[in-house]
């Protein structure tokens, strides 16, 4: 957008500097000539066009003095602004070109990104959070304003609809960890569903659902998340009411930056020190000051864990906890076990 303002601001002074030179050509030709205004409107321009037809012609000397000067100045300044033009057309298609190939370099080098799928409404702010987490992802969207404004935000985006093969192929499926399918249309979000998973079966796909009845279809579909926005925030305002208490601790853990307390999913690496350990055993409160609010192992949820509880290879651990602690925490649950090696 500012470099479109910039041409605009440009071209408006080139075409002030040509109406100024016109302006004085006709108070000059009108002074030394004495022709009628339009008769010496017509000789600046015939003069400054280099079409010259010959039907007025100076005669006195002050005259052909002033309008030696005003060719010299007017055709000059008349080809500055043709060069200027074409310039800033071919500048204006060449970076055009080089930052749609910028732009395809740079998510031919994304791996385990995330592919957001629509910008609309709910895609916006899908956006907004994972700007906020660093997280990497590409934008696919079909509107050319909504694009304009994302790549004005320096964001990587790929224009096209998204339910094509091509596009999602363009956008790094292949390398993808997840894709949101954030669009208004529930048969498209479901299309999105099949092909991603087609594409690349390990991927993680995330739906939204703007009709109850759509989400047994996504998750036909391969979703293995859906979401309704609108039932989502119904349930939200209602326990807004009921547990203001609870909802406001969830919302500045989750939503708020800056915070010392934070929520994260560590997962447990096969050989870590704190496999095949119980709760009590890997004393993982006494070691990195984090807790364990939940283990989540083959996509179910365990629950609060208990001390008996065993942890295991690939258990998802989900802590709370200073970011340094769940810094040390992680580095635990990678950390190899001196019997496994």
């Amino acid at each position: 957008m500012k470099r479109i303002e910039f041409k605009l601001h440009m071209w408006m002074r080139l075409l002030l500097g040509a109406v100024l030179i016109i302006i004085v050509g006709v108070v000059g030709v009108r002074f030394f000539e004495g022709y009628s205004f339009l008769n010496a409107l017509w000789y600046i321009v015939e003069s400054l066009t280099t079409v010259g037809y010959g039907d007025y012609v100076p005669v006195t000397a002050g005259g052909k003095i002033f309008m030696m000067v005003m060719l010299l100045v007017g055709i000059g300044y008349v080809l500055y602004v043709i060069s200027n033009g074409i310039a800033m057309i071919v500048e204006g298609r060449v970076s055009d070109v080089l930052g749609i190939r910028n732009m395809e370099r740079r998510i031919a080098m994304l791996e385990n990104h995330i592919l957001v799928c629509g910008a609309g409404r709910v895609g916006s702010e899908v956006i907004h959070h994972l700007k906020q987490d660093q997280a990497p992802f590409v934008v696919i969207e079909s509107d050319p304003g909504i694009i304009n404004e994302l790549k004005g935000q320096g964001l990587l985006i790929v224009e096209g609809d998204a339910t094509n093969d091509e596009i999602l192929i363009k956008a790094g499926i292949h390398k993808a960890r997840g894709i949101i399918a954030a669009l208004p249309s529930d048969a498209d979000n479901v299309f999105i569903s099949l092909t991603a998973k087609e594409l690349n079966p390990g991927i993680i796909v995330v739906a939204r659902a703007n009709r109850r009845d759509s989400e047994s279809k996504l998750l036909r579909a391969g979703a293995n998340r859906v979401v309704a926005p609108e039932a989502l925030g119904g349930r939200r305002m209602a326990a807004s009411i009921l547990r203001p208490a609870t909802i406001q601790f969830v919302d500045t853990i989750l939503y708020r930056q800056g915070n010392d307390i934070e929520i994260e999913e560590i997962l447990v690496s096969d050989g870590s020190v704190l496999c095949c350990q119980t709760m009590k055993q890997a004393a993982i409160k006494e070691r990195s000051g984090a807790s364990v609010l939940a283990i989540v192992r083959q996509g179910e949820v365990t629950g609060v864990p208990g001390d008996d509880e065993f942890i295991r290879p690939q258990d998802i651990l989900i802590s709370i906890g200073l970011r340094e602690q769940l810094v040390y925490l992680e580095k635990l649950a990678l950390e190899r076990s001196s019997l496994s090696s």
